[in-house]
């Protein structure tokens, strides 16, 4: 899939401004290594290696069901409670933009609540994943831990191993705060991301728990929008996981450089259903437990154009029949509940930061737009 410049701009596009020093880094990793990898231009040598379903089996962990069930405790938690992540208030602070001067920057606010492990696994079951799936990335090991997805998304819990201290992905508070995340070092030149076994790709937020973290194992949380929001997965058509290993490491990579390619087969169950909430032009919504995503451009006054910037979605609400509500973002208020968000054409998916119950949706409100469930 060739990856337009307003494409790449809507993946390195911001919710909230950060320091120039991590939107430097982060898009350097974008633009070296992931249209690269995605687009796999001519006149560098790949070669490939396809772990076949019994390869994987003998690379994922041997865990017993009973251990395996209170790992999807950690995944449930990790990815949608507020164990390890904390609310926070918005803030506005100085940063320095490196040249020679201060920006303005206010943090949008991050409302985060608990999770209900029997909830959860009655709305997602124990996850797309049967097994843990393990990894070799030269001295880190990489494992993946679990798996969700539905049309329009997907979300993974991964840890990476290395004796001495991960390396590989550099992530902290600061990256936190960032659209995109924990981003991988330079100095490295190994990189890994999640595909279809179609070819279609998915961007995102890698958001690193530095409560549950130590020095020598790191726990990661991916927040993923696929970036053909709006078309279906064909039927068979699956997350997989895309491992490259570079010739040289990713800060140094010359014009013309040599990679190794894996695909390693993660799941084979169907995605999570999703909802659509078809008001024709007064509005249109595809919605799961997991993610939503509006098109922009219906219901809401805004041309094709318009609906095409992110910017111009200043509020998404869900009311439930029970009277309370999740504000996904205000723009206005500075809220920004969602822990991922990609525009493409005129859908932008966001992913939620909290599991939903969607057949206790009442309305959504879009912009200033109220599309009534029910």
């Amino acid at each position: 899939m060739t990856l337009s410049k307003k494409q790449l701009e809507q993946i390195l596009s911001k919710e909230l401004q950060i320091p120039d020093k991590v939107n430097e880094r982060i898009n350097d990793t974008y633009d070296k290594l992931w249209a690269d990898a995605v687009n796999h231009p001519k006149g560098r040598r790949r070669r490939h290696s396809y772990a076949a379903a019994a390869i994987a089996v003998i690379c994922c962990l041997a865990i017993p069901g009973g251990v395996y069930a209170a790992a999807n405790s950690d995944f449930f938690d990790g990815m949608f409670g507020n164990t390890t992540k904390k609310s926070t208030l918005a803030v506005t602070k100085e940063f320095d933009n490196h040249k020679g001067g201060t920006t303005t920057i206010t943090l949008p606010s991050h409302e985060y609540v608990s999770v209900d492990p029997a909830e959860a696994e009655k709305l997602l079951g124990s996850g797309a994943m049967s097994r843990p799936v393990k990894k070799q990335l030269g001295e880190h090991t990489l494992c993946v831990e679990n798996l969700v997805y539905d049309q329009n998304s997907a979300l993974m819990y991964f840890t990476l191993e290395r004796e001495g201290g991960v390396t590989l992905l550099v992530g902290n508070e600061e990256t936190n705060a960032a659209k995109g995340g924990a981003y991988f070092d330079e100095n490295d030149s190994w990189y890994f991301g999640l595909e279809t076994t179609e070819g279609n790709s998915y961007t995102g937020n890698i958001y690193t728990d530095t409560e549950k973290s130590t020095k020598d194992k790191v726990y990661y949380y991916a927040y993923m929008a696929y970036m053909a929001a709006g078309q279906p997965l064909k039927e068979g058509e699956f997350p997989i996981l895309k491992i490259f290993k570079y010739s040289a490491p990713l800060g140094e990579l010359p014009a013309d450089y040599d990679m190794d390619e894996e695909t390693v087969p993660l799941t084979e169950e169907p995605p999570i259903p999703i909802q659509k909430l078809d008001l024709g032009e007064n509005g249109y919504v595809e919605y799961s437990p997991i993610s939503i995503s509006p098109d922009l451009s219906k219901g809401t006054g805004l041309t094709a154009e318009q609906a095409g910037d992110p910017w111009n979605l200043n509020h998404l609400e869900i009311k439930f029949k029970d009277g309370s509500s999740y504000v996904i973002c205000d723009k206005k208020s500075n809220i920004a509940n969602n822990s991922y968000s990609l525009t493409t054409d005129t859908m932008t998916t966001l992913t939620f930061n909290r599991l939903v119950n969607t057949e206790q949706i009442k309305e959504i409100i879009l912009n200033d737009k109220v599309l009534p469930v029910e």
